[in-house]
């Protein structure tokens, strides 16, 4: 019996539980963290590629060298290579992957690599990703397609170069509040896990009668809606999409239906008043609400008491920059990914390649 149980037991459920370990693991790992941020601080602008949830990450990123000082800006690999800025000798180019093995993320390290600059590489352990200036690996390869531990895996490095970065930038306060905020997170992911029934609950009814899902959150959190919505998608195959706050507002919210599930990402910051003006919007439509935080205001929180709106806390994670919080909102809507596949009997793992047509549609083109 122990033996069908562990092999109902998929590579992004065991990589969802490896993150804490994880990141403490990489926090007491710093010292090529430290050499790369020597060279950053003498950039002039910093660029972080990526594509998909590479891309979620480099947006954070963006967000976390901007809190130490910098000059940052996320760019899809893509558009790097295709649709290029001006690269110039004194500007640095950090390339995010998961295994190094990706068109145009590898078409980015050679861009990176000819702009005469910085060039970081953030990847898994055994990538293929070569000759960048600075390797930053971050954890053996995911187990699972829905790639789940990788991604916390990349913002811990980021996380770790803003913080250094914020120092040798003479920007004490926000090295501080990253560093004492980065060894907080492996508790609070760990409290975070120890409830997985609450999602396991909100999976099972969203599945149950087919919701479509819309992930909303702001700021640093304006990628955990998309990354949400795209974990949703591998794992589940559900229709799922995730909008930056505003974008939100401004067109999608019209097609929101009564029977939709709304998730909404709530953290302490500049965005919360506006959140607040979506909750309260949602409410008058009538929607289903699973909110991943705290109520913005004190009128929303009674919005929680019916059976239709419930909230899943972060815990105590006040204290932290909110530009270290999608390190913790990313872990509930990955435990709905993996919830949701199990609820409708897909392959979590799989990026339906065990599907012909599927498999068939994989081969038309080079991911």
């Amino acid at each position: 019996m122990a033996d069908a149980q562990e092999a109902q037991v998929t590579g992004l459920y065991r990589s969802i539980h490896a993150q804490p370990q994880a990141v403490r693991d990489l926090l007491a790992d710093g010292e090529v963290v430290a050499q790369a941020a020597e060279k950053l601080a003498r950039a002039d602008r910093i660029f972080v590629s990526g594509i998909g949830t590479s891309f979620h990450a480099a947006t954070v990123g963006e967000y976390l060298l901007r809190y130490a000082g910098a000059d940052a800006w996320a760019v899809r690999s893509f558009e790097l290579v295709h649709y290029p800025r001006p690269l110039r000798k004194g500007d640095a180019v950090i390339v995010i992957s998961h295994r190094g093995s990706k068109l145009h993320g590898m078409l980015a390290v050679e861009r990176a690599l000819a702009s005469g600059g910085v060039s970081i590489g953030i990847t898994g352990k055994n990538s293929k990703m070569q000759d960048m200036q600075f390797m930053l690996t971050t954890v053996e390869q995911d187990p699972s397609s829905t790639h789940s531990i990788s991604y916390t895996g990349a913002l811990t490095r980021l996380a770790q170069l803003a913080a250094r970065l914020a120092s040798l930038r003479g920007n004490a306060g926000q090295a501080q509040r990253l560093e004492r905020g980065l060894g907080q997170i492996p508790g609070l992911m760990e409290d975070i896990l120890s409830r997985e029934d609450d999602v396991r609950r909100v999976a099972d009814e969203a599945a149950a009668y087919n919701r479509r899902l819309y992930y909303l959150g702001a700021g640093p959190n304006s990628v955990t809606g998309p990354e949400g919505a795209l974990k949703a998608k591998e794992a589940a195959y559900v229709t799922a999409e995730g909008f930056e706050l505003e974008q939100g507002i401004h067109g999608p919210q019209v097609a929101f239906e009564q029977e939709d599930l709304l998730i909404p990402i709530s953290v302490r910051g500049p965005a919360q008043s506006r959140m607040a003006d979506l909750l309260l919007a949602l409410h008058e439509i009538g929607s289903r609400a699973w909110l991943i935080g705290e109520a913005p205001s004190a009128e929303t929180v009674a919005l929680f008491e019916g059976e239709r709106w419930q909230a899943f806390s972060l815990g105590v994670y006040q204290s932290l920059p909110e530009e270290l919080t999608p390190m913790l909102t990313v872990l509930p809507v990955q435990l709905l990914a993996e919830f949701l596949a199990a609820a409708r009997g897909t392959n979590a793992d799989s990026f339906r390649a065990d599907q012909e047509p599927y498999k068939r549609a994989g081969q038309r083109f080079r991911i």
